[in-house]
């Protein structure tokens, strides 16, 4: 009757971040990581100095958006650009623009992280690096 599931801990979580990290100084970019586990909820919030404040929300609402729609919100990004379905602008506790990556153990979502602060594009790059790092 019950299951058992792969959790992302923190010691995980922390790679991840220090990966994003990694790059992004090699790139000078100034960005908010944020780090939700499987339900959403934010286990780690790294802002680099100068980075810009309102990318705090921004970083975490891209976590939740991946691990609550189970894919990463580039998909919605390409969906709203290509065929210009608007209405993905308005889904409830989501954001539609990269940087948004999905954490995985083999299939299992385990959580997701969020990169905000430069273009979406190079904030979906970080997520994407950071993400290679869990499975490394």
């Amino acid at each position: 009757m019950l299951t058992t599931k792969t959790a992302l801990t923190i010691e995980a979580a922390k790679a991840v971040a220090a990966a994003c990290e990694a790059a992004a100084r090699k790139d000078k970019l100034k960005l908010v990581i944020a780090i939700v586990d499987d339900g959403g909820h934010l286990m780690l919030l790294h802002r680099d100095d100068g980075a810009q404040v309102g990318s705090v929300e921004i970083a975490t609402l891209k976590a939740r958006t991946a691990v609550l729609f189970k894919r990463p919100t580039k998909a919605f990004q390409d969906v709203v650009e290509g065929q210009g379905r608007y209405a993905l602008l308005c889904i409830p506790n989501g954001i539609p623009l990269d940087g948004g990556v999905l954490l995985k153990s083999g299939e299992e979502i385990i959580g997701a992280i969020g990169v905000s602060g430069e273009s979406d594009e190079q904030d979906g790059d970080i997520g994407r690096i950071g993400a290679a790092a869990l499975t490394n």
